[in-house]
């Protein structure tokens, strides 16, 4: 048995059963626990904000000003990314978690005290915004440095599963509290989830990797991110890729969604509940079917998944039956993970240990892509275009834009460490000195 602290992902089994391979690892289901605290944290305050302000304002550009807010801060990705090559990933995304309980009992109280107001409601989202957009690829980074390579997709399509239950969980959770409780004990549930998250972060274990060797400053360390992505062509690809789906994709399965519900199905809140637990449903599947499959190229799977997936946004826009809806809301979920999973782990297994942390915080700035598309097609549809017109639009830039990718890039899409057989990974380990909250 391994002692405290010490690194245990090279004593992993490498015949173990595919899809539980990443959970013989203590500090993996420590962090799996509190993704998922996190995340359905995230999917009861989304759901909660978005309803409490398209009810009390009846607009649909401050309700999708709820999700975009909350991205606000993907400028700060970089810095984030940079303070857990220096500082610790544990440690920093301790700090987050910590932060994101902070703001959630300061809304509690003006919930509680009636002093909220939906410019209060929108303030609290932009706080919040400051340090979410960066919590995906922090866990990411820290699924990386937990386990072997040949174990980083599995892993990462697990750890994305937190994700997909949250919106399952979370979603019918948050429509339930909002339904029969009001927005005030919803909050208690959400600080309840970020406390244990927190909990569950300090937990861990891990072995810090030594900074690169030209990150000594930060703005060194940043530079040394900049130069790992302008030199990698596939690094490069992959950020686009990242930018457009945020852009063209997500907005339709995620903060649209109380639009579809309201104005098109006249659904309440477990109408909206409904919709994207069986969104994330789809996402499910797909985290499964990646933990239990080695793709011979991520990239080529990414790629023809974004396609998928903007075909299916249309026919969900375009569906006016509730089974037609369902099926292709499934369908469009399981493509989306199907794009992302294998777009982590194809960046995570071409990225030197050292600035990981950095390179993913300059992903993540991708995520600017989904308050852009968001605000863009809250606009249209407020100005009285149809809901699936905004969908094909936004579909067929999706789509040619994923073409433009494969054709100007299609030779530099290679199997990353991802793909890694189990002998090559455990092969001369890597040494490292273990520590606590790194």
């Amino acid at each position: 048995m391994a002692r405290p602290g010490h690194d245990v992902t090279a004593a992993v089994p490498p015949l173990s059963e595919p899809a539980v391979r990443p959970f013989a690892i203590q500090n993996y289901r420590r962090q799996w626990v509190s993704d998922l605290c996190t995340s359905c944290a995230f999917e009861i305050e989304t759901l909660a904000l978005a309803w409490y302000v398209l009810t009390e304002t009846g607009s649909v550009v401050l309700m999708a000003a709820i999700a975009s807010l909350q991205y606000l801060g993907t400028l700060l990705s970089p810095l984030l990314g940079v303070l857990s090559d220096r500082h610790g990933q544990r440690n920093t995304m301790l700090a987050m978690r910590m932060f994101y309980a902070v703001v959630a009992v300061m809304l509690l109280v003006f919930a509680h005290m009636r002093w909220l107001t939906p410019w209060l409601a929108l303030g609290f989202a932009t706080l919040s915004g400051l340090v979410r957009p960066s919590d995906i690829g922090m866990r990411n980074v820290v699924t990386s440095g937990i386990v072997p390579g040949y174990l980083i997709l599995p892993a990462i399509g697990l750890s994305r599963m937190t994700t997909d239950l949250a919106r399952m969980g979370g979603a019918l959770a948050g429509a339930a509290l909002m339904a029969t409780l009001g927005l005030a004990w919803a909050y208690v549930i959400v600080v309840a989830l970020y406390v244990v998250a927190a909990f569950f972060t300090y937990r861990l274990r891990m072995a810090r990797v030594a900074p690169h060797g030209a990150g000594c400053t930060v703005l060194g360390q940043f530079g040394a991110a900049l130069r790992s992505v302008r030199g990698a062509p596939a690094q490069t690809a992959t950020m686009i890729m990242a930018f457009l789906v945020n852009f063209s994709a997500y907005p339709f399965v995620t903060g649209l969604l109380p639009y579809v519900a309201k104005e098109r199905f006249g659904m309440d809140e477990y109408g909206l509940g409904t919709l994207i637990a069986v969104t994330a449903t789809g996402s499910i599947t797909s985290s499964i079917l990646l933990s239990r499959l080695r793709l011979p190229n991520p990239a080529v799977t990414m790629l023809c998944s974004s396609i998928a997936w903007h075909v299916l946004i249309v026919i969900f826009a375009a569906s006016r039956s509730l089974p037609f809806v369902f099926a292709s809301i499934y369908l469009a979920g399981v493509a989306q993970n199907l794009c992302m999973i294998p777009m982590a782990a194809f960046l995570l297994g071409k990225v030197s240990p050292a600035v990981r942390g950095s390179v993913i915080g300059l992903r993540s700035m991708a995520v600017y892509g989904l308050p852009l598309g968001l605000m863009l097609s809250g606009y249209i549809l407020n100005h009285g275009a149809a809901f699936w017109g905004v969908a094909l639009g936004f579909a067929a830039t999706g789509i040619t834009v994923t073409l433009l990718v494969w054709v100007s890039y299609r030779t530099h899409f290679r199997p990353g460490l991802a793909q890694q057989p189990p002998e090559e990974a455990t092969r001369s380990p890597r040494r490292s000195r273990p520590i606590a909250g790194a």
